[in-house]
């Protein structure tokens, strides 16, 4: 006996949720996203991140090709060796771990911008999830508007603070890390070039860390986005380092009072290091820079019925481990095809998704021990070899 798919109900229109939602597309399967943000520019969405060759192929897998060539042309590459210095850029070591071969670094807020194209009819924004009902054969979400939507499944793509994942496992809890970290981008000039010459810097003293990394674009993204997807009216994007520190935990600074500018809370931990790292700071872009507390998360498994979840709603991975989107998105393409087969009567669904729970679950575990463990590294007082940029998995 076959059972009707219907359409598909993803709640959350982040990187996830979106490389769900094309590979769904591509496999002939209805689908609609649901988004909390009243527009896709709402908030800063992030900055470069490190994709490796699982993720790239979930994206070649699921994007129109146009779109796929977007990504690709304004990437920029991981490669070359990875530097650790001290605070006044004497080398400690140039032998870092580095991302595997294939990896990309691709900024967050062009690679979100992508994932858009054409998918404009099918994403709702300022729907705020409240509320899940699952009755005779189909699933409704409720949102705060008012307003309501059912279809056959739903797919909580929401993040860390998941309402999707409330509702399946209301017992589990965000878990303070004691940790802050800080983040801001500065345009890339050839002063600031110097200080990552390879795939990734990490600059270290007694008390924090500062990873460096460089977002060179292979194509300036405007440009790229006018000859291959000019409907997405893309921002002119300049090439810039990325910074993130690592305030360590105990240290007054990541439970002190929040500064309002992260790059006075920097500027305080980095005092008397190096001018070209001061200066690298300084000349942030203040529209790209924030303060933030990081959370953990353990996650059981939930009763498989109709409701499911993807990503960071499932798996909260430290930034440390450089694989959250990673995850998320070989989370997109492995329910994406189980669903693809109950759509063609291959699967009943409730197998199909008690497998793909398996699956996520134990990829997804593997991901946030991976990130507890690069952590070390980062929050360490020694100076030891470890990871400059993240390796993405």
């Amino acid at each position: 006996m076959t059972e009707d798919l219907g359409r598909v109900l993803v709640i959350g229109a982040g990187l996830g949720g979106l490389t769900l939602a094309h590979a769904l597309v591509h496999a002939g399967i209805d689908v609609r996203v649901y988004e909390a943000d009243e527009g896709a520019e709402e908030r800063l969405q992030g900055y470069r991140i490190g994709l490796g060759q699982p993720a790239m192929d979930a994206l070649r897998a699921s994007l129109p090709r146009r779109l796929y060539e977007l990504v690709e042309v304004t990437s920029g590459g991981l490669t070359g060796p990875g530097f650790m210095f001290d605070e006044q850029l004497n080398v400690l070591s140039s032998d870092l771990e580095g991302p595997p071969a294939g990896a990309r670094a691709i900024d967050r807020q062009v690679l979100r911008r992508s994932l858009l194209g054409a998918l404009e009819d099918r994403i709702a924004y300022g729907k705020r999830l409240t509320g899940v009902t699952e009755a005779d054969g189909t699933v409704t979400a409720r949102f705060a508007d008012g307003t309501e939507a059912t279809g056959q499944v739903l797919v909580g793509a929401d993040g860390g603070n998941s309402a999707v994942r409330r509702h399946l496992a209301p017992e589990v809890r965000l878990v303070d890390s004691d940790l802050c970290g800080a983040m801001g981008r500065t345009p890339l000039t050839d002063r600031f070039l110097r200080l990552v010459p390879g795939r990734g810097t990490m600059v270290k003293d007694p008390e924090v860390t500062l990873m460096l990394g460089r977002m060179q674009f292979d194509r300036e993204p405007s440009e790229a986005a006018a000859e291959l997807a000019p409907e997405l009216h893309m921002p002119h994007r300049e090439s810039y380092v990325r910074w993130v520190l690592m305030v360590p935990p105990g240290h007054p600074a990541a439970t002190g009072p929040r500064l309002e500018d992260a790059r006075d809370l920097v500027l305080e931990l980095i005092d008397g290091w190096h001018p070209d790292l001061l200066d690298l700071v300084r000349s942030a872009d203040m529209s790209a820079a924030g303060r933030s507390r990081i959370f953990d998360r353990p996650m059981p498994s939930w009763p498989v019925g109709r409701v499911t979840l993807l990503g960071d709603a499932a798996h909260l991975t430290l930034a440390s481990g450089g694989n959250g989107a990673n995850t998320a998105m070989q989370d997109a393409v492995r329910l994406a095809a189980r669903l693809s087969k109950v759509e063609r009567g291959q699967r009943d669904l409730t197998s199909a998704l008690g497998e793909y729970q398996a699956d996520l679950l134990e990829r997804g575990n593997a991901a946030v021990e991976y990130g507890k463990e690069k952590l070390k590294t980062f929050i360490s007082t020694e100076t030891t070899t470890g990871v400059a940029e993240a390796s993405p998995r």
